[in-house]
């Protein structure tokens, strides 16, 4: 949840920037004599551990304990993306490296969210998250069955928007090679083109009056139907790349930390909750540590934006921990998103 930002001066906002991008960068708290001798402020070493002092008063700024220096806490944080974060362009060379690794796949959905995932951790260093589209409205290709025994059917599905899924059905009673091609031709005649709402909806009615078709297995695929055309899963929706990038992160260098961060990998409906949980005034959503609606995220952010396809949208999004280049990431979020869209629609 997020907690309401004081307003500061323009002494503080300098300060709390320089706290915040020395933070992001090193990993390690800072001080006050650092401060003003790495960042040219025309202050004293005293003024600025007085200004520190009301930032950490604010709930802006913590340290680790009592000798350390300051760093941000998860409200500087949300002070620092919402107030101070300049956005620059993204380099040539990330620009390059996106554009390459997802218009060398095929233009099929799983293909193109595969190669999205490989280069979001690539270039974060973090966890690259995209969660595939929910497939409601998305368009059947084909349907293939093919006979694999004397009572046991391979059913192929495939949409436009790429997924393909494959399932076996077993049948009452023995097929001919023509029954299943008859059949084959007749569900492909009356249901392609259809988006999988309607087909969940309208298959009885659309199979009706069939009658030189073996009408046992028309009837078997009917009774079939939320099997056949069940495309939520949440598994199987779901791309996670980065794991071994993210452990080598400082955060996670504990044996606890890093035991924290790979059973969150291994929940996928928590990982799918934090994307899709997560909420922003612009094309890109950042959710810091305590804003997580799971509390086994509350040291984590996570930043996501929306992709599109032809008839559906989905997620796409980094997770790390609060200590990430939240400008940079933005921009990147954003550049790739653009560039998934434009590949699939």
């Amino acid at each position: 949840m997020k907690q309401p930002i004081p307003k500061l001066t323009e002494r503080e906002r300098l300060i709390l920037r320089a706290v915040v991008q020395h933070f992001i960068l090193t990993a390690n708290p800072v001080g006050s004599r650092h401060v003003a001798k790495r960042f040219g402020m025309n202050l004293s070493p005293a003024t600025i551990r007085n200004v520190m002092a009301d930032l950490e008063e604010m709930g802006l700024l913590s340290h680790p304990h009592t000798s350390a220096g300051r760093m941000p806490s998860d409200m500087g944080y949300r002070f620092y993306v919402d107030d101070l974060m300049d956005l620059g362009e993204l380099s040539s060379e990330d620009q390059e490296n996106i554009e390459r690794e997802i218009e060398s796949v095929p233009a099929e959905l799983e293909s193109v969210l595969d190669a999205t995932t490989r280069v979001l951790a690539s270039a974060s260093q973090l966890l690259g998250i995209v969660v595939i589209p929910e497939l409601q409205k998305a368009v059947l290709n084909r349907i293939e069955l093919a006979k694999l025994a004397e009572r046991r059917l391979l059913v192929v599905i495939s949409l436009e928007a790429g997924p393909m899924k494959s399932i076996m059905l077993e049948l009452e009673q023995e097929m001919t090679e023509s029954s299943v091609r008859e059949v084959t031709i007749a569900l492909n005649q009356r249901l392609a083109g259809l988006t999988v709402g309607q087909i969940r909806e309208q298959i009885a009615a659309r199979m009706q009056n069939l009658s030189e078709t073996p009408q046992s297995l028309i009837r078997l695929f009917v009774e079939s139907t939320d099997e056949l055309f069940n495309f939520s899963s949440k598994s199987e929706n779901v791309r996670i790349g980065g794991r071994a990038q993210v452990i080598h992160q400082p955060e996670f260098s504990t044996p606890g930390s890093m035991r924290g961060i790979i059973e969150l990998v291994e929940d996928k409906d928590i990982i799918i909750h934090l994307l899709q949980g997560s909420e922003g005034k612009g094309p890109v959503a950042i959710t810091i540590g305590s804003e997580n609606p799971d509390n086994r995220a509350k040291d984590l952010s996570v930043i996501s934006a929306d992709y599109k396809t032809t008839s559906s949208s989905g997620k796409l999004g980094v997770i790390g921990p609060t200590r990430m280049d939240y400008s940079r990431l933005t921009t990147l979020l954003e550049y790739t998103a653009r560039v998934v869209s434009k590949r699939l629609s």
